[in-house]
């Protein structure tokens, strides 16, 4: 029997070191696929931006309920509102079936079916939160204005689920509970501004993204310094091996 050689062994023993630094890597580092993940694409933005431009501009109105966004978070406001686009939907949007725009109102109906049967978000659980009625309003608008609500919910959901690594927590019991604004830090109008559509404050995401950054940084780090650790001490124990193995030859 053939003993290794000693070039032989190096390159088996680095194959085996290059698996465990990929292993290493954190899992926060990778995009991990779902159902949910990819529910909502651009294409469907796409598609209710054609059926808004085929609306009429003027001389028309319907008058419909939706959810007013008040002081509710990105993550209540889309759970309450969903509901509100599929009635919008069903009884202001009807079109000749195969036209463009029946194909489109199906294609958003389709999309919310899909989200509420994958578990994407969970219905209202009357148990624990009351019915945002609270939040309806009554409008009477143009078909444009009312599509472009549908859009405001739908872009909103899409920013949430394309930026958040963890799962999401759709749990309101507070926010639908209360119908006054919570105690808010005082902003400046050009932090204001950049926070108002997504209701939170930059600099705190900011803080957040620097804080998982640097956790991430350090993990990758230490797995790197262990897995160096580790080969230096095989590799010390096996040219001990060869040396005594020599020696034995002499």
């Amino acid at each position: 029997m053939n003993n290794p050689t000693p070039l032989h062994f190096y390159k088996t023993k680095g194959k085996n070191v290059c698996v465990l630094m990929l292993l290493c890597v954190p899992l926060s580092m990778m995009d991990i696929p779902g159902p949910c993940k990819h529910a909502i694409t651009m294409d469907h933005l796409l598609q209710l931006k054609q059926l808004i431009s085929n609306q009429l501009r003027t001389g028309c109105s319907i008058t419909y309920t939706f959810i007013e966004r008040k002081h509710l978070s990105v993550v209540c406001y889309v759970k309450a509102a969903l509901p509100s686009v599929l009635e919008l939907f069903n009884i202001h949007f009807k079109y000749t079936r195969g036209s463009g725009s029946a194909q489109a109102v199906a294609s958003i109906q389709n999309l919310i079916f899909n989200i509420y049967s994958q578990h994407c978000i969970p219905s209202l659980n009357e148990e624990l939160e009351e019915d945002p009625v609270a939040f309806e309003r009554q409008y009477n608008e143009s078909p444009v204005q009312a599509l472009q609500r549908v859009e405001e919910v739908l872009t909103l959901y899409l920013h949430l689920i394309t930026t958040t690594n963890t799962p999401v927590n759709w749990t309101c019991e507070q926010e639908y509970s209360s119908n006054l604004p919570p105690t808010v830090t005082q902003l400046t109008p050009s932090t204001e501004a950049a926070a108002g559509l997504f209701g939170q404050d930059p600099q705190e995401s900011f803080n957040d993204d620097f804080y998982r950054l640097g956790f991430i940084v350090v993990s990758i780090c230490g797995g790197f310094l262990l897995l160096l650790t580790a080969y230096c001490l095989i590799e010390r124990k096996v040219c001990y091996s060869f040396l005594n193995v020599d020696i034995n030859a002499i």
